[in-house]
């Protein structure tokens, strides 16, 4: 195995026991969100834009398939489990990021979303300049 499928396997591993779900069904369900394809990763490299729909948004990771859809207020947010989505409902925080760049807070659903790391974390932006200006800070 190399050092990327092992860092892929413990990733999903994680993601897995951090949402927690309770039932079988529910553990089914995300076990094939996560498993359905075998390395999500493989084909983005650090700094590319992330669709909305991908990113599980409680755990701030790519996730490379289609996340489980919660609108809040008017607004799409997403999240791998029941637990995500029971969060993204009911605490505000969950929904809000900061942009690393201007240092405000913005709505996880209206950012442009990067890979942050070869393990599927992101970040969120308030726009592509302002992800544009921080690349050039780096």
């Amino acid at each position: 195995m190399t050092l990327k499928t092992i860092l892929t396997a413990c990733t999903l591993l994680l993601f897995l026991v951090s949402c927690n779900s309770t039932s079988e069904k529910e553990n089914k369900t995300t076990t094939s969100r996560l498993t359905e394809h075998t390395d999500p990763l493989k084909s983005l490299a650090i700094g590319d834009k992330v669709p909305n729909d991908k990113v599980c948004m409680v755990n701030d990771a790519y996730m490379g398939v289609e996340q489980i859809a919660v609108p809040v207020s008017g607004k799409t947010y997403y999240g791998c489990c029941d637990m995500c989505v029971d969060k993204l409902n009911s605490i505000d925080e969950a929904r809000i990021a900061i942009d690393p760049y201007s240092g405000n807070p913005i709505d996880k659903s209206e950012a442009f979303i990067v890979l942050s790391n070869s393990q599927g974390s992101v970040t969120y932006f308030e726009s592509e300049s302002n992800y544009k200006a921080f690349t050039k800070r780096l």
